[in-house]
Protein backbone atom coordinates (compact mmCIF):
# COMPACT_ATOMS: atom_id res chain seq x y z
CA UNK A 1 0.00 0.00 0.00
CA UNK A 2 1.39 3.46 -0.92
CA UNK A 3 2.13 5.56 1.83
CA UNK A 4 -0.52 8.47 2.21
CA UNK A 5 1.21 12.12 1.64
CA UNK A 6 0.72 14.54 3.99
CA UNK A 7 2.13 18.45 3.79
CA UNK A 8 0.95 21.76 2.06
CA UNK A 9 -0.66 21.27 -1.14
CA UNK A 10 0.64 23.21 -3.65
CA UNK A 11 -1.74 26.26 -5.00
CA UNK A 12 -3.17 25.10 -8.26
CA UNK A 13 -1.63 26.72 -11.41
CA UNK A 14 -3.47 29.54 -12.90
CA UNK A 15 -4.35 28.38 -16.26
CA UNK A 16 -3.40 30.74 -19.06
CA UNK A 17 -6.61 31.97 -20.88
CA UNK A 18 -6.16 32.09 -24.35
CA UNK A 19 -8.01 33.92 -26.89
CA UNK A 20 -9.80 31.88 -29.31
CA UNK A 21 -7.73 31.20 -32.74
CA UNK A 22 -8.48 33.82 -34.96
CA UNK A 23 -10.93 32.17 -37.87
CA UNK A 24 -9.73 33.11 -41.40
CA UNK A 25 -11.89 35.72 -42.76
CA UNK A 26 -14.70 34.36 -45.18
CA UNK A 27 -14.11 33.52 -48.55
CA UNK A 28 -16.72 35.23 -51.20
CA UNK A 29 -17.35 33.17 -54.38
CA UNK A 30 -19.30 35.29 -56.98
CA UNK A 31 -22.22 33.42 -58.15
CA UNK A 32 -23.51 36.04 -61.01
CA UNK A 33 -23.45 39.55 -61.80
CA UNK A 34 -26.25 42.07 -61.46
CA UNK A 35 -26.88 42.73 -65.55
CA UNK A 36 -29.97 45.30 -65.23
CA UNK A 37 -33.49 46.01 -63.54
CA UNK A 38 -36.65 44.60 -64.42
CA UNK A 39 -39.98 46.19 -63.09
CA UNK A 40 -40.91 48.92 -61.10
CA UNK A 41 -40.18 47.18 -57.85
CA UNK A 42 -36.94 47.25 -57.88
CA UNK A 43 -35.78 43.78 -59.19
CA UNK A 44 -32.74 42.99 -60.49
CA UNK A 45 -32.19 40.43 -63.28
CA UNK A 46 -29.12 38.32 -62.38
CA UNK A 47 -27.16 36.63 -64.88
CA UNK A 48 -25.39 33.54 -62.77
CA UNK A 49 -21.98 32.02 -63.68
CA UNK A 50 -23.60 28.74 -63.51
CA UNK A 51 -26.50 29.05 -65.03
CA UNK A 52 -27.95 25.11 -63.48
CA UNK A 53 -27.50 26.79 -60.07
CA UNK A 54 -30.62 26.66 -57.51
CA UNK A 55 -28.58 28.17 -54.64
CA UNK A 56 -30.25 31.39 -54.67
CA UNK A 57 -33.18 29.85 -53.80
CA UNK A 58 -32.66 28.30 -50.47
CA UNK A 59 -30.63 31.43 -49.40
CA UNK A 60 -31.60 34.35 -46.87
CA UNK A 61 -29.14 36.97 -47.65
CA UNK A 62 -26.40 37.60 -50.43
CA UNK A 63 -23.50 40.10 -50.73
CA UNK A 64 -23.37 42.78 -53.59
CA UNK A 65 -19.35 43.71 -54.32
CA UNK A 66 -18.88 46.49 -56.62
CA UNK A 67 -15.81 48.86 -57.11
CA UNK A 68 -14.08 47.13 -53.95
CA UNK A 69 -16.65 47.27 -51.84
CA UNK A 70 -19.39 45.14 -50.42
CA UNK A 71 -22.79 44.85 -48.91
CA UNK A 72 -25.07 42.72 -47.36
CA UNK A 73 -28.51 42.64 -48.61
CA UNK A 74 -31.66 39.84 -47.18
CA UNK A 75 -33.26 38.20 -49.96
CA UNK A 76 -36.83 38.97 -50.32
CA UNK A 77 -37.78 36.78 -53.39
CA UNK A 78 -36.44 34.91 -56.48
CA UNK A 79 -37.37 33.55 -59.55
CA UNK A 80 -36.56 32.58 -63.05
CA UNK A 81 -36.42 35.25 -65.64
CA UNK A 82 -35.72 34.72 -68.96
CA UNK A 83 -31.72 33.98 -69.35
CA UNK A 84 -30.78 34.52 -65.56
CA UNK A 85 -33.14 35.16 -62.46
CA UNK A 86 -35.01 38.20 -61.23
CA UNK A 87 -33.93 38.73 -57.86
CA UNK A 88 -35.57 41.56 -55.12
CA UNK A 89 -33.69 42.67 -52.33
CA UNK A 90 -34.35 43.87 -48.96
CA UNK A 91 -33.80 47.72 -49.21
CA UNK A 92 -33.65 47.69 -53.40
CA UNK A 93 -37.33 48.78 -53.71
CA UNK A 94 -37.22 50.95 -56.66
CA UNK A 95 -36.01 51.07 -59.79
CA UNK A 96 -33.08 53.90 -59.65
CA UNK A 97 -31.99 51.93 -56.24
CA UNK A 98 -31.91 48.59 -58.29
CA UNK A 99 -30.12 50.42 -61.24
CA UNK A 100 -27.24 51.52 -59.06
CA UNK A 101 -26.49 47.84 -58.49
CA UNK A 102 -25.81 47.13 -62.04
CA UNK A 103 -22.69 45.07 -62.74
CA UNK A 104 -22.22 44.15 -59.14
CA UNK A 105 -21.52 40.68 -58.70
CA UNK A 106 -23.60 38.50 -56.51
CA UNK A 107 -22.25 36.60 -53.77
CA UNK A 108 -22.40 34.06 -51.55
CA UNK A 109 -19.89 32.55 -48.51
CA UNK A 110 -17.67 29.87 -49.68
CA UNK A 111 -19.13 27.98 -46.35
CA UNK A 112 -23.30 28.15 -48.12
CA UNK A 113 -22.00 26.19 -51.34
CA UNK A 114 -22.97 22.81 -51.25
CA UNK A 115 -21.01 19.74 -50.63
CA UNK A 116 -19.44 17.89 -53.78
CA UNK A 117 -18.97 14.60 -54.09
CA UNK A 118 -15.60 13.19 -53.35
CA UNK A 119 -12.74 13.89 -57.23
CA UNK A 120 -15.34 16.84 -57.63
CA UNK A 121 -14.24 20.53 -56.54
CA UNK A 122 -15.45 24.31 -57.10
CA UNK A 123 -13.24 26.65 -59.58
CA UNK A 124 -12.70 28.73 -56.34
CA UNK A 125 -11.16 26.13 -54.52
CA UNK A 126 -8.18 26.11 -57.04
CA UNK A 127 -7.42 29.67 -57.17
CA UNK A 128 -4.00 29.74 -54.79
CA UNK A 129 -3.38 26.45 -55.54
CA UNK A 130 0.35 25.45 -56.22
CA UNK A 131 1.65 24.55 -59.20
CA UNK A 132 3.78 21.65 -59.89
CA UNK A 133 5.28 19.31 -62.32
CA UNK A 134 5.56 15.65 -62.07
CA UNK A 135 8.53 15.60 -60.29
CA UNK A 136 7.51 17.89 -57.92
CA UNK A 137 8.98 21.26 -58.66
CA UNK A 138 7.50 24.43 -57.74
CA UNK A 139 6.32 26.01 -61.16
CA UNK A 140 3.50 28.83 -60.17
CA UNK A 141 -0.05 29.75 -58.27
CA UNK A 142 -3.22 29.15 -60.27
CA UNK A 143 -5.27 32.60 -60.47
CA UNK A 144 -7.90 31.24 -61.28
CA UNK A 145 -9.94 29.15 -63.87
CA UNK A 146 -11.16 30.68 -67.16
CA UNK A 147 -14.17 28.86 -69.67
CA UNK A 148 -13.82 28.62 -72.93
CA UNK A 149 -16.55 27.37 -75.29
CA UNK A 150 -14.54 24.32 -75.72
CA UNK A 151 -12.40 23.51 -73.10
CA UNK A 152 -12.17 25.18 -69.32
CA UNK A 153 -8.40 26.33 -68.76
CA UNK A 154 -6.30 27.40 -65.70
CA UNK A 155 -4.82 30.87 -65.36
CA UNK A 156 -1.36 30.37 -63.70
CA UNK A 157 1.41 32.76 -62.90
CA UNK A 158 4.75 31.27 -63.63
CA UNK A 159 8.62 32.31 -63.45
CA UNK A 160 7.50 32.54 -67.65
CA UNK A 161 4.92 34.87 -66.88
CA UNK A 162 0.62 34.01 -66.95
CA UNK A 163 0.14 30.17 -68.78
CA UNK A 164 -3.06 29.12 -69.75
CA UNK A 165 -2.71 25.34 -68.48
CA UNK A 166 -5.98 23.48 -70.42
CA UNK A 167 -7.95 21.41 -67.65
CA UNK A 168 -7.18 17.94 -69.95
CA UNK A 169 -4.40 15.38 -70.62
CA UNK A 170 -1.78 15.35 -71.22
CA UNK A 171 -1.33 18.58 -69.17
CA UNK A 172 -3.27 18.27 -66.23
CA UNK A 173 -2.24 15.05 -64.26
CA UNK A 174 -4.34 15.70 -60.75
CA UNK A 175 -5.96 17.93 -58.40
CA UNK A 176 -5.00 17.26 -54.76
CA UNK A 177 -7.07 19.79 -52.76
CA UNK A 178 -5.95 18.40 -49.52
CA UNK A 179 -2.26 19.11 -50.21
CA UNK A 180 -2.97 22.38 -51.98
CA UNK A 181 -1.16 21.72 -55.34
CA UNK A 182 -2.16 21.08 -58.91
CA UNK A 183 -0.23 18.73 -60.62
CA UNK A 184 0.77 19.20 -64.07
CA UNK A 185 3.21 18.05 -67.11
CA UNK A 186 3.98 19.48 -70.82
CA UNK A 187 4.36 23.22 -69.75
CA UNK A 188 6.90 23.75 -72.03
CA UNK A 189 4.42 22.89 -75.02
CA UNK A 190 2.32 26.39 -73.91
CA UNK A 191 3.04 29.76 -74.59
CA UNK A 192 3.36 32.53 -71.83
CA UNK A 193 0.51 35.30 -72.51
CA UNK A 194 1.52 38.14 -74.82
CA UNK A 195 2.20 41.51 -72.33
Amino acid sequence: MEPRRTGVRRPARKRRHEPPAARPPERWIALGVVMGTHGVRGELRVKLHNPDSELLFGLNAVQLRAAGASQRYPIVQVRPGGKGLLVLLGGVDTVEKAQVLRGAELCVARSQLPALPAGEFYHCDLEGLALVDVNGAARGVVERVHEYPAASVLRVRTDRGILEVPMREPYLVSIDLTAGQVVVDQLDDLDPERA
